[in-house]
Order: C-alpha cells, then sequence, then structure tokens
C-alpha cells in the first residue's frame, strides 16, 4: 500500500514546490465519493473478523468485492467524463480497474497472485490463509488472464511491501497525476520558473548590477 501512495506524495511535493496549495482542493469536486467511502467500508467489514470466516461472506464474498471494483469504476467514469482538472489522470485510473476487474472476474471473483512475486516480498513459505474469506488466490496452470495478475513485487525495504498487479500501477499513477493536477499553481510556470523556485541557481543567469550608473 505504501508503494502505491508514494507517487501521489511526490506529486503533491512537486506541485507544492512549484508554487501549488492544497487549498486548491477546496475548488475541486469528486462526484460520488460517498459511494468511495462505503464501498472501502465494506471491504474493511467483509475481509477481517469475524465476517471473514462466516459461510455467506465465503460464499458471496469474493463477487461482493467483485461488485465494489465495478462500482469504483463506474464513479472514476463519471468523473473522467466531467472533471474539468485532471481529467486525463482520471483517465489513467479508470483503465487500471478495468484490468484488475477483468482479472477478478475472469478468477471467480478472486485477484490471482504470483507465488514467486509473493515469495520475493513474504518468504517461499507464505501461502494464503485458509479458512477464511482472502481476495486473492494463488495461480496455477489454470488462472485465466495472469498477466493482470498480482506479479509485481514491491522492494522489501519499503514498510510493509505488497505483491501488485499492472492494474494497481495504473490506478496509482492516475491517482498521483490526480494529485498533481489538482494542487499545482493555476498558471503553469515555465521551466526557468520553476527551477527558481525551488532554489537551483541558473548559471550565467543575468545579474542586476550593484551600482549606479555612470550618468
Amino acid at each position: 500500500m505504501v508503494g502505491l501512495l508514494l507517487p501521489s506524495l511526490l506529486a503533491l511535493g512537486l506541485a507544492l514546490a512549484i508554487g501549488g496549495s492544497v487549498h486548491n482542493w477546496s475548488r475541486t469536486t469528486v462526484l460520488g465519493w460517498p459511494l468511495v467511502v462505503g464501498v472501502f467500508g465494506l471491504e474493511l467489514a467483509l475481509y477481517n473478523p469475524p465476517v471473514d470466516r462466516e459461510p455467506w461472506a465465503m460464499r458471496i464474498g469474493p463477487w461482493l468485492w467483485l461488485a465494489t471494483r465495478l462500482l469504483l469504476l463506474g464513479v472514476v467514469l463519471v468523473n473522467a467524463r466531467r472533471a474539468s482538472t485532471g481529467r486525463w489522470a482520471w483517465w489513467i485510473a479508470a483503465s487500471g480497474l478495468a484490468c484488475n476487474a477483468l482479472a477478478i472476474a475472469a478468477n471467480s471473483g478472486h485477484m490471482p497472485q504470483s507465488a514467486v512475486a509473493a515469495a520475493a516480498v513474504w518468504g517461499a513459505a507464505h501461502v494464503p490463509a485458509g479458512g477464511r474469506l482472502d481476495n486473492v488466490v494463488l495461480m496455477t496452470d489454470q488462472t485465466h488472464l495472469a498477466a493482470l495478475g498480482d506479479v509485481l513485487a514491491e522492494p522489501t525495504w519499503l514498510p510493509r511491501p505488497n505483491v501488485v498487479s499492472p492494474g494497481d500501477l495504473l490506478v496509482a499513477t492516475g491517482l498521483a497525476g490526480w494529485m498533481y493536477a489538482v494542487s499545482k499553481p493555476r498558471a503553469i510556470l515555465r521551466g526557468r520558473d520553476i527551477v527558481t523556485r525551488i532554489g537551483i541557481p541558473i548559471h550565467g543567469a543575468a545579474r542586476p548590477s550593484r551600482h549606479c550608473p555612470r550618468s
């Protein structure tokens, strides 16, 4: 999770460094945000005790999870069509959510996960916990759309590293792009102004004279 949020933090830092402001967020409307909050609340309840061990949750939970992915995709598509700022970022995020939804739908409501990538992060003995609802399943020869699954191991030096999918990276890229687009200065600075604003000296730049011109 930290690895996926890092691009957004870097994008926000860049926007602030060139004169942007988080106050710009007050002028931005995210349509459907209560639905997003509700989706994450449902997932938190579904995949944690005591619900995750309930027979009904293990039976229909995977399809509920797929439904939440589709709801999130719908929210992002609506914003992509109507956003006045960072529309391109919304479309990138939508493509990532669509890739994840395809992989989950093709594998009966689970995200397929590479055993090799999982071993690189958590060790060779790692296996998904049994007897409870889990949103991932280890890849086999019968896995569909394996390339869209969790196949990318995050660096182990990150806090709480994870195994992520190409769709996750697209979502993270879209979120970072939106963060930058919303937070950057309203008037885009030129390259020369950017390096001056963040304190990088420009060699050969004209300097004002310290002496008054002779009359």
